[in-house]
């Protein structure tokens, strides 16, 4: 069929390569001229261009198209309702397709058992100790987290587009919000959801009923589901049967203890028939706790035996911008990791002794604004030290009003609070403003939208700051 594809954006550019991977003749329109797009996008539409897409851009007539030639189209969600356009497919009777139709055609292309993570938290560290797992049992897996780039649909697309989904025995797939208006309909073998904090809510009206909402596609679409403790309460209205996890509660059927060195694992799982325990050697710090219960329970509910679990969860060594240990400089031990929201902040500070802490917060705001001045706040309880770059790492833009609002939110904490102008300042004023027996801390999304430069800047900085400072 022929489908006219309006937005060249995050959600237009996905669909309209989906559509023509399947067999569909795609014209894709923008307002925008192609060089008004970001260098990494542009690249996609070229791709998408050598593949068979048709591409105008700068365009935004209408009524020059051969409207006896569409039979259907596909409208981004961010083109406004007063868009001429709209009157343009009425008229001419032209059919719009939803989200959930390209879903369907999405679950069509994954004849492999899938298991889809999702929540506010740790959706990316349990999608790769996940994967871990599957690979030690012997799988496979086309694993797809954030770490492969910012628009998880896009990636899922190309990895369809490039036969991931044929060549391997099992998908591993982060879903965050987004993503999810593209996967609400695919089945999915194993979901799992870690929790749900607010996060994103000027997407979502400010209204948290209705993020929870988006998260909670995971409970339809889901064959087994496994979930964190902390979603009960949103989640026992849709379903019955879900295994929980956690540290130690009695309605938890996966639980998890850390002593000595060792993760321990006790599961009973009735409907399952599954009942046992067993531990392995755990290293890795903070959250990864948490996300290495839930990867388990994922596993057991899959069928994967204890020794490859175990073999998997001591595979594992963390992925790069979570929890990343990055080295010893001047006698401080510098981590870097991605924590941005108060919750997740406050699971990566109390991993860390806080009377030696040195915090270096890129902008908390990436493409979406968040509450900065909670971010200070939450900061400030536990730093001794605060560094906070203005420098937005997603969209490439300097604020100084973000970081000063972190500032403004760390207020009554005696710690010495600092704005700068970007990360490689801020990695020199780490060094000057600590002591021997600190610990250097990088938290801020900057880890995920922009992680090989923002490291690069921040260690730059660091090591300057070593020779400038004793």
């Amino acid at each position: 069929m022929k489908c006219l594809v309006i937005g060249a954006g995050n959600a237009g550019r996905p669909v309209a390569r989906i559509l023509n991977y399947v067999g569909n003749s795609i014209l894709m329109t923008d307002r925008k001229k192609m060089n008004e797009f970001p260098q990494k996008v542009q690249e996609t539409l070229k791709i998408m261009e050598n593949e068979g897409v048709e591409l105008a851009f700068d365009f935004d007539n209408f009524e020059s198209l051969k409207s006896e030639e569409i039979e259907y189209a596909y409208v981004a969600p961010t083109v406004p309702l007063n868009a001429p356009v709209w009157e343009f497919l009425a008229e001419k009777n032209i059919e719009v397709l939803s989200n959930e139709y390209i879903s369907d055609i999405i679950n069509k292309q994954l004849e492999i058992d899938t298991i889809g993570i999702t929540g506010t938290l740790g959706k990316t560290s349990t999608t790769h100790t996940v994967a871990e797992i599957f690979r030690a049992a012997g799988y496979n897996v086309w694993s797809c987290s954030s770490r492969m780039g910012n628009l998880l649909s896009e990636v899922i697309v190309d990895g369809i587009v490039n036969g991931l989904h044929k060549s391997n025995d099992v998908a591993v797939l982060e879903l965050p919000h987004g993503t999810s208006r593209l996967m609400s309909k695919v089945e999915l073998k194993v979901g799992i959801i870690t929790n749900i904090f607010p996060d994103h809510l000027d997407e979502f009206d400010y209204s948290m009923e209705k993020y929870v909402e988006r998260k909670l596609f995971i409970t339809q679409s889901s064959e087994i589901l496994i979930s964190g403790i902390q979603c009960k309460e949103n989640i026992e209205s849709f379903r019955d049967d879900v295994i929980y996890y956690c540290h130690e509660h009695e309605l938890c059927k996966v639980q998890g203890t850390l002593e000595n060195g060792l993760l321990n694992i006790n599961y009973n799982i009735p409907e399952l028939g599954l009942e046992g325990n067993f531990n392995t050697p755990f290293k890795l710090r903070g959250y990864y706790f948490d996300n290495s219960i839930g990867a388990a329970a994922a596993a057991l509910a899959y069928g994967i035996s204890e020794e490859s679990i175990k073999k998997g969860l001591s595979n594992f060594k963390g992925i790069e911008g979570h929890m990343e240990y990055i080295g010893n400089y001047k006698d401080r031990e510098v981590h870097f990791d991605a924590a941005f929201v108060p919750a997740g902040l406050i699971n990566t500070l109390e991993s860390f002794d806080s009377e030696n802490l040195v915090v270096v917060v890129d902008n908390p705001d990436s493409t979406n604004p968040r509450d900065k001045v909670k971010v200070g706040e939450v900061i400030g309880k536990y730093a001794k030290v605060i560094i906070c770059s203005g420098y937005n790492e997603t969209t490439k833009k300097f604020d100084v009003k973000a970081a000063n609002d972190v500032i403004k939110g760390a207020q009554k904490s005696p710690a010495i609070k600092l704005a700068t102008e970007d990360m490689f300042v801020a990695g020199e004023l780490a060094i000057k403003h600590s002591e021997p027996g600190d610990i250097v801390v990088h938290v801020g999304p900057g880890a995920i939208t922009n992680y090989d430069d923002l490291k690069f800047k921040m260690m730059s900085g660091i090591k300057e700051g070593c020779k400038k400072y004793d």
